[in-house]
């Protein structure tokens, strides 16, 4: 099997020993990045004090200008922080919440980020509330269930828009306009959307969407990308307080104290690399490679299509019907995998779930062995 733009493997240096299909958690920057992020830390290094005195907001600013270019944005419409977790934060910081209010998430959700609703939610005097939601629910089923949930004392809806344990999307815009009827803030997760989902923003008009770079734009570590509606940028301020806290959105992230910059101004030669490439070319392949891999260990499993809900995604699931242990059994296995057969894929499941799952990434950088060394590990661990 070969897959299309296998020639670009080479742009990437991972570990040759190592099958590497967990693209989906951390990403991976191909050489390209890499060099352009050192390129910047020696310039910093060459003179520090001339870049954060008088380059330093320049810089940001300018990348920042390319990145919300590529995400059909002013520049002045985003702000750029490490990733997604601290969007989340600051969003659940800065909410006005009260006694008696009510958060929606559902049990999809990312669990760190279920954690910072319910700490802000909770301290304020209201509660979570979660909401299950079937694996294979269609969107209409899950606007339904959504709506269902809401209440008079609902005042946030959070939601991944592509799943991290489930890699299914949810039908964002239809959440979005229901909110938005009944006066409830959306706070849209899109960890996985920057790269993979091409966004009219401001018709999904989320009161607060922040997503990551750093997986499939394949920008450094530290890249991550907040949208806050004009109706919140009053009152929502950065987590960290610093020399530009009185300036408007979005310049009061531009530089929080003396922090690397250079994940951040690398991040468009990471848009520019696929962009050269062809986003649409890139993405296809991308699906190709993951719906490869994950045939592959379905069939070896005897899991049919039923237990599929079909997405346009470069990462899947695969069910594990046989599988226990909970999270920490999740964690061990993944260990045991990586370790032992020298694949990196993660193991998942969600909520209080008794489901879990293989999640299986597909990049430019796979080819097909890198699937097909999980079948000698399915036989081994899985049946």
């Amino acid at each position: 099997m070969k897959f299309d733009l296998e020639e670009y493997r080479s742009a990437w240096q991972l570990d040759p020993n190592v099958h590497h299909i967990n693209h989906g958690s951390f990403g991976a920057i191909p050489t390209v990045v890499r060099e352009e992020q050192a390129r910047w830390s020696d310039h910093v290094q060459n003179n520090p004090v001339q870049f954060y005195a008088r380059e330093a907001m320049p810089a940001v600013q300018a990348a920042r200008g390319k990145i919300a270019e590529f995400l059909g944005q002013r520049a002045d419409q985003i702000a750029l922080v490490r990733n997604t977790t601290e969007g989340s934060s600051t969003t659940m910081r800065g909410f006005p919440f009260k006694a008696g209010d009510e958060a929606v998430v559902l049990d999809h959700e990312y669990g760190a980020v279920t954690y910072g609703v319910e700490r802000a939610i909770v301290a304020a005097g209201g509660r979570l509330v979660e909401v299950k939601v079937p694996r294979l629910a269609s969107d209409e089923e899950v606007v339904k269930i959504v709506e269902a949930a809401f209440t008079p004392k609902t005042v946030m809806f959070v939601v991944d828009h592509v799943t991290s344990a489930t890699a299914r999307t949810f039908p964002v815009q239809a959440l979005s306009d229901l909110c938005r009827s009944r006066g409830i803030a959306i706070v849209i997760d899109a960890s996985h959307v920057p790269g993979n989902i091409d966004l009219d923003l401001d018709k999904l008009d989320p009161d607060f969407w922040f997503g990551n770079l750093h997986k499939w734009c394949s920008a450094p570590l530290g890249t991550g990308v907040y949208r806050i509606a004009d109706r919140w940028k009053e009152i929502m301020r950065p987590l960290i307080v610093s020399w530009q806290d009185f300036e408007p959105y979005p310049l009061q992230w531009d530089m929080l104290g003396t922090v690397d910059l250079s994940a951040w101004l690398a991040a468009p030669t990471a848009i520019d690399f696929y962009a050269k490439i062809g986003w649409d070319r890139a993405r296809k392949a991308n699906i190709a490679r993951m719906r490869y891999g994950r045939d592959l260990a379905m069939a070896e499993l005897g899991i049919g299509a039923d237990q599929l809900r079909e997405e346009e995604l470069p990462l899947g699931v695969v069910p594990l019907f046989r599988m226990s242990g909970g999270r920490e059994g999740c964690a061990a296995l993944q260990a045991k995998i990586a370790t032992e057969y020298k694949i990196e894929v993660p193991i998942t499941t969600y909520s209080d779930s008794e489901l879990y799952f293989m999640r299986i990434s597909g990049q430019l950088y796979n080819t097909a062995l890198d699937y097909e060394a999980l079948i000698p590990m399915i036989r081994k661990e899985l049946k």
